[in-house]
């Protein structure tokens, strides 16, 4: 992403939740003060909660050159409380509204392996050099300015989805919904944090049930014991419905990806779980491509080689004696 920010000509739009003042937030600050002073126009939105425990924003603003606009997303308003719950969790950059980068990668050194080593943490981000582009930057900006998101129905080869629009508040869950109730053959997910809604399960479960082979690719520790603990509570349910649940051993599993039938991909910032889909802001992209499709299914059965099959009889490795049906029902709609 550095160097093609180092290759950018015009504008650079940069959304991240997490922006990190170390290691790799530096190499980012470098390259962006650098086309600051060549006069190129930079907007950097970042979310006010993840990147808060990183360092204040005052020394983050002291960092960027002054043609920089930095945006916080959703600071603390006693005004408004209730909107500090709504977060910006895309991870998103865009060059000259022609290439757009997007999926799980932060700016922070837990993503980049030459500063933390082979425990890194296992993510997926792709680059996309096409006129769609243009729609990536068109919901950047609708974020930036508060405009409420504009969706096309008209789904093409490629294109990229909020998880609400004007017309549908929970656009991404319906449209992964639609996804896998149409599937065909097979059904890949990956992600780092399993804490859907009843109706997703039941639409997994239901197409296990007509044949679709179904399989689930989640971390066996993740980086919040709690949403993991809760996560586990729904894997010996799939497992029994003839779903193949794998917990990732290696290191923190970060991935978002969705693979349908071999050709339909899904990449983003989104987890399957109820904040991504009901509460924060997201963005993933959506498209056909028996090419991609078959270079991330290579990638999720290498992934399954060096991960533990869940069964019924599987437990956690951290629980909580509290945490019983009431309580976990409460709590995934608040973690």
């Amino acid at each position: 992403m550095c160097r093609a920010i180092e290759q950018a000509k015009t504008e650079i739009l940069l959304e991240s939740y997490i922006f990190a003042l170390d290691q790799v937030g530096e190499q980012f600050f470098t390259v962006l003060n650098k086309k600051a002073v060549q006069g190129l126009e930079i907007k950097l939105h970042l979310d006010a909660v993840g990147s808060s425990s990183h360092r204040s924003g005052r020394l983050l603003k002291k960092k960027l050159h002054s043609s920089i606009t930095l945006k916080w997303f959703h600071q603390w308003s006693w005004r408004r409380p209730w909107q500090f719950n709504v977060r910006n969790h895309r991870k998103l950059l865009i060059i000259d509204r022609r290439y757009v980068f997007l999926g799980g990668f932060n700016i922070h050194r837990q993503s980049s392996r030459k500063y933390y080593g082979e425990k890194r943490w296992r993510d997926t981000h792709m680059v996309i050099q096409s006129e769609a582009a243009e729609n990536a930057a068109r919901y950047f900006d609708d974020l930036w300015f508060k405009r409420r998101q504009r969706f096309d129905d008209t789904v093409r080869d490629i294109g990229f989805l909020p998880n609400l629009s004007r017309r549908c508040r929970y656009l991404l869950r319906c449209q992964l919904s639609q996804l896998i109730n149409n599937a065909k053959s097979s059904i890949q997910v990956t992600t780092p944090y399993f804490v859907p809604d009843e109706f997703l399960i039941k639409d997994l479960i239901k197409s296990s049930c007509r044949g679709v082979k179904v399989s689930l690719l989640v971390p066996y520790r993740g980086d919040h014991p709690l949403v993991n603990a809760l996560a586990w509570r729904y894997y010996s349910r799939l497992s029994q419905s003839n779903i193949k649940v794998f917990a990732y051993l290696p290191r923190m599993l970060h991935a978002k990806t969705i693979v349908v039938d071999s050709r339909i991909v899904v990449i983003g910032s989104a987890n399957i779980d109820y904040r991504s889909f009901f509460v924060n802001h997201e963005l993933v992209c959506l498209f056909v491509s028996e090419l991609v499709a078959e270079e991330l299914s290579d990638q999720f059965k290498l992934d399954c080689e060096v991960a533990e099959p869940v069964t019924p009889e599987s437990s956690h490795p951290v629980r909580f004696w509290w945490l019983r049906r009431p309580m976990a029902e409460l709590l995934k709609h608040l973690v």
